[in-house]
């Protein structure tokens, strides 16, 4: 990163009128508590000399400081929105000018307003109003412009979908992906396939499923994060998204399984090794974590979000078996949530050294300054989603999805089953509980209901069910569609 300092004689510049001096080219938004030390976020290269320029001493408007030095370039001031933006120095002014906007910088914006527009952030304390920017967003630019050199898929890295909870009395439907996976993976699915709209290519998001570096923390085994993590392997394949979602684990990014491949067995006797690995070469400390925490509030952020939902699992863990007062119990929460703070940082830098040209995305709500943080479930209100493996989804009957813990819906929902396990839970509704086993009705991304028949099965619906197929696109937000009915044609919109 580089700054341009120039003098500036102090009776021709009044702080009051300041103004970023620039050719007629891109500029760097400046934003900085020091004028005389500037980091405007553009590579030293990008840096180009400019001349000094007397400002008038007095300014009426923007043209009164419009200059031609020696050299004949003309630069243009502009004005700043308020001196606070700037803490002026006695004699100091500072000029960063960038160099002209090339194919390849208008491109990577393009792009990175796509993946931008599936980010979801935390708003300041210290600013008002809703988050209409992604911050994030030049911190990216060059490992973007680095991809489209390639002429390769934009990657994106997203260290995600460890394992189902360990509490599955409250919280999850069981120990595979459900319907909060299924709709994680078509939206990062349909990520990839927005960008091919500015960029042909396209995205792929590789997902580093970082389980079995928390899972002996929590107490989980090592036999449940592999069928999770398989159970995804084979949900992406059956989706057809192989081509935009890639599923890492561990041993895979060490380089363990390039040669060989990946089964249960292998698994099994490389987990402790590739977790003794990344904590030897990339391990932080506590002192170093608990430091990061008091400087910086998004992770702080994160490990508020462990303690919340550590505070319900460990209740089912048997790494709290032992504790016999709710003291001893809010100690441990503490213990384990620090510790997955230890791995879950020494991970980023692991993914930091080994895949440094990603753009990183994140399930962890942020401002959003050093990655993109997505909700992996749209729910109807709007707000950030818990994360799938921590949540099963409520279906409503206008189509909209919540992400909730289990217990606080089997009241107002029915438990549906896919394939013989529970997958989702659906608003009690006499639309569609017609207690017909023959009838499936299928949530899909983003909001369409799917009914059909049951396979095997030859039926025509009845006039009392085409009449409820019709009240239900009444209030369904998306589509309803019908197929596979004797019948089906009766039932289109």
């Amino acid at each position: 990163m580089a700054s341009l300092s120039l003098p500036v004689e102090r009776k021709l510049f009044n702080p009051l009128w300041w103004r970023e001096m620039l050719f007629p080219w891109q500029s760097q938004f400046l934003k900085t508590s020091s004028v005389s030390d500037v980091d405007a976020g553009i590579p030293a290269s990008k840096v180009i000399e400019c001349h000094q320029v007397k400002a008038p001493a007095k300014a009426s408007s923007t043209e009164d400081y419009v200059k031609v030095p020696k050299d004949g370039v003309t630069i243009t001031v502009t004005e700043l929105e308020s001196e606070d933006d700037l803490e002026v120095e006695e004699d100091r002014a500072v000029t960063i000018i960038s160099e002209p906007e090339t194919d390849s910088d208008k491109l990577a914006s393009d792009i990175l307003d796509v993946i931008g527009g599936y980010g979801l952030h935390t708003q300041p304390k210290d600013v008002e109003g809703p988050v209409t920017s992604w911050t994030g967003k030049s911190f990216f630019m060059d490992r973007v412009k680095t991809q489209v050199a390639k002429g390769h898929a934009i990657e994106m890295i997203l260290p995600a979908f460890p394992w189902k909870s360990i509490n599955k009395v409250d919280k999850v439907t069981g120990v595979l992906p459900d319907l909060g996976e299924e709709l994680a993976l078509s939206r990062l699915h349909q990520l990839c396939e927005d960008i091919k709209v500015v960029y042909p290519p396209g995205g792929e998001v590789h997902i580093a499923t970082d389980g079995l570096l928390f899972d002996d923390v929590v107490g989980i085994t090592d036999e449940s994060t592999w069928a999770y993590g398989d159970g995804l392997v084979q949900m992406t394949k059956s989706k057809g998204y192989n081509k935009s979602i890639k599923l890492f684990r561990v041993m895979d990014i060490l380089g363990y399984t390039a040669n060989t491949g990946l089964n249960k067995e292998s698994y099994l006797s490389l987990a402790q090794k590739c977790r003794n690995e990344i904590l030897e070469k990339y391990g932080r400390t506590e002192e170093e974590v608990r430091e990061m925490m008091r400087d910086d509030p998004d992770t702080l952020l994160t490990y508020c979000g462990f303690i919340r939902f550590l505070e319900t699992d460990l209740r089912h863990s048997p790494v709290a078996a032992n504790a016999t007062s709710g003291q001893k119990y809010r100690k441990i929460v503490k213990k384990v949530a620090i510790n997955m703070m230890i791995r879950a940082e020494s991970f980023t830098k692991f993914l930091q050294a080994t895949k440094p040209e990603h753009v990183r995305l994140s399930i962890h709500p942020s401002s959003g300054s050093v990655k993109l943080s997505i909700p992996l479930i749209v729910q109807g209100s709007g707000a950030f989603p818990k994360s799938p493996w921590h949540s099963s989804i409520a279906v409503a009957l206008d189509g909209t999805y919540t992400t909730v813990h289990s217990k606080a819906v089997r009241d107002t929902h029915r438990l549906m089953y896919k394939d013989g396990r529970p997958y989702f839970y659906r608003e009690k509704s006499a639309l569609w509980d017609w207690e017909d086993e023959d009838v499936i009705f299928e949530a899909q991304y983003p909001n369409t209901m799917l009914v059909y028949p049951k396979s095997g099965v030859e039926k025509s619906l009845t006039e009392s069910q085409l009449e409820k197929v019709q009240q239900l696109r009444e209030v369904h937000k998306g589509p309803v569609k019908v197929i596979g009915f004797e019948n089906a044609a009766a039932a289109a919109a």
